[in-house]
């Protein structure tokens, strides 16, 4: 997942403490004009507010036009933000007794992006973004502001979003589809999604398409050839993960590939909201001239497994990036090769015994942090993960990560309910686990 503006985004909202997105519904109108730079965006927003006021923040150069609440015109006014450049917060004064209450929010608004540097674009860049809106490309996500946040990075909520755009372009998000055709030399498609984090969004008149049942890829310059492999390989690993775990929880069932035209741009995979994942193409091309062999398979794969795993909550969020980690490594396994599989393990060992001793146990280690914590939550993770499958064998393993999947996907859980899961299933052998869950340090093992 995107990490670096989730650091971010915490900071910001537990400076602004705003009413929690938990239990919104977006539905949103975005009409483009790639070639100005502009987009003018009208829609409702449900949503229940903590106190007589509703705060949200938004891109600091949009011009609101429109504002109400259940249907009655209301007051608001700006206010600038402190670790974003391009948002400022909005406060809405809600009717009286409306605290606690649903309330509809309807708004109208529009304007240009400012225009900031991609992710990389220099090696001083102290700010940088990959959202964008010109004769290319079409970039949208959270870090943009280009819709109200309300709450929380990573609090989900309920999105319709509906994108008009020229003719010819080719606009992608992640959810089920409905393509709405063409009109008034307009293309139009809607997306919906019922449980989201984000709404993100691409779009480009040069985009090609290959697609197979389940996954679908756009590219401008990549290489056919790779494009083709690339989606045999990515429908495969969804049909692995089927097989191994169940359906996915991936809107729609399909996964959305996008390899954005940009130059530079947020590194390796890039960015994954639920069915959609958006990578730059001009860093993976740059990294296929340099290396020949390079490749983004277990990269994406991990984007992939996030379709399954992603219920741990708070800071058993390790839980998340551990299972997708280590089952985008047993990807690597089934459909690469077992050597690929053991350069992966290695890769994880060199990893954690870097660590410091007074690095965090999988069982105290924070959501967010440096990349001592990402180590610990992906790299030990992973490597508990693969003790755990070699004290029980692999059926008795893939079989318990299945029930383990089925039992908990439509709810939150920490660590405590991982503990108590896998320790009943591991029987005698518990002890084992409890010590790669509460030793901290750079140790590989417990």
């Amino acid at each position: 997942m995107f990490r670096s503006i989730a650091l971010f985004l915490v900071a910001f909202f537990v400076l602004s403490a705003p009413a929690s997105a938990a239990g919104t519904r977006y539905d949103i109108k975005a009409e483009i004009e790639p070639p100005a730079g502009t987009i003018s965006v009208q829609g409702d927003i449900d949503t229940v507010a903590a106190g007589p006021q509703l705060r949200f923040a938004l891109h600091r150069t949009f011009e609101i036009t429109k504002l109400t609440v259940n249907g009655k015109k209301a007051g608001f006014s700006y206010e600038s933000t402190g670790p974003f450049p391009n948002a400022r917060f909005v406060t809405v004064t809600l009717p009286e007794g409306a605290a606690g209450k649903p309330v509809r929010l309807s708004i109208a608004y529009h304007g240009a992006l400012e225009k900031i540097p991609e992710w990389g674009a220099a090696p001083d860049q102290k700010f940088g973004m990959d959202d964008q809106i010109n004769p290319k490309l079409v970039y949208l996500a959270v870090y943009s502001f280009w819709y109200p946040v309300l709450g929380p990075y990573g609090e989900t909520f309920e999105t319709n979003l509906e994108v008009s755009l020229p003719e010819g372009w080719t606009a992608v998000s992640g959810g089920d589809l409905h393509d709405l055709g063409t009109a008034n030399g307009r293309t139009i498609r809607r997306w919906s999604v019922k449980k989201n984090f984000d709404i993100a969004l691409s779009a480009s008149a040069s985009y090609r398409r290959i697609a197979t049942n389940d996954v679908e890829l756009y590219y401008v310059q990549m290489p056919e050839p790779v494009v083709r492999a690339e989606a045999k390989n990515l429908s495969d690993v969804m049909t692995l993960f089927r097989d191994k775990l169940g359906a996915t929880v991936a809107p729609g069932g399909v996964v959305r590939h996008v390899y954005a035209p940009l130059r530079y741009g947020q590194g390796r995979a890039g960015i994954a909201r639920p069915g959609l994942i958006i990578t730059s193409e001009g860093r993976v091309l740059d990294a296929m001239a340099a290396d020949p062999r390079y490749t983004l398979f277990q990269d994406v794969a991990h984007e992939i497994a996030h379709f399954w795993w992603n219920f741990g909550s708070g800071q058993g969020d390790w839980i998340n990036e551990a299972f997708a980690e280590y089952f985008s490594a047993l990807a690597v396994r089934e459909l690469v090769s077992e050597a690929e599989f053991n350069s992966a393990l290695e890769r994880y060992r060199k990893g954690v015994a870097g660590l410091p001793k007074d690095a965090p146990s999988l069982a105290t280690v924070p959501k967010d942090g440096n990349y001592m914590i990402w180590t610990v939550r992906y790299q030990k993770g992973s490597l508990m993960l693969d003790a755990v499958r070699q004290a029980m064998g692999d059926k008795a393993f893939f079989a318990a990560a299945r029930d383990f999947f089925q039992t908990y996907k439509n709810r939150n859980i920490d660590t405590a309910e991982f503990r108590t899961f896998w320790g009943a299933r591991l029987g005698e052998k518990k002890a084992m686990l409890n010590g790669w869950l509460d030793n901290g340090g750079g140790l590989s093992s417990p």
